[in-house]
């Protein structure tokens, strides 16, 4: 077998799909600054990859996963990062009561879904759907332009 080697750069801009320029190093910059938003294993992925330019295939064979699983999971916390419903319910934190912004953040930001965050949270599932609404209310709101 022969030996070649990745460009941990190259393969993040292919796997990322963020080869744009200055609007990569934009999102690049976003998502360093959202990282702290994660914990975990979904924390641990996006840092090897993003912050140590490990390659997919090196973060697979560590986590002891498929390659393709590797990236399909941090595809998806890439996709929440970009996501501003948990951030314009911080905004508006009035709106919301503690509880309701922990289940927020559980959904748009972990990803977990309604019932896990029901069963982690012990409140029942509608309490945590009907939170889940109200954060895609306001993200959906129109918001005012500034000046």
């Amino acid at each position: 077998m022969g030996q070649f080697s990745i460009d941990p750069a190259h393969v993040q801009l292919v796997a990322l799909d963020l080869d744009r320029g200055p609007a990569e190093r934009e999102t690049m910059e976003l998502l360093r600054s959202r990282i702290d938003l994660l914990t975990g294993t979904n924390r641990t992925l996006v840092m090897m990859y993003l912050e140590h330019g490990n390659s997919l295939r090196q973060i697979a064979e560590l986590a002891g996963l498929q390659t393709s699983t590797v990236a399909r999971r941090i595809r998806r916390i890439v996709e929440r990062l970009h996501d501003e419903t948990f951030l314009l319910c911080l905004k508006q934190r009035d709106s919301f009561s503690e509880l309701e912004l922990a289940i927020v953040k559980d959904y748009f930001v972990l990803g977990l879904s309604a019932r896990r965050i029901s069963s982690n949270r012990n409140v029942s599932y509608y309490r945590a759907r009907a939170a889940i609404r109200k954060a895609r209310h306001l993200a959906s709101a129109p918001r005012a332009s500034p000046g």
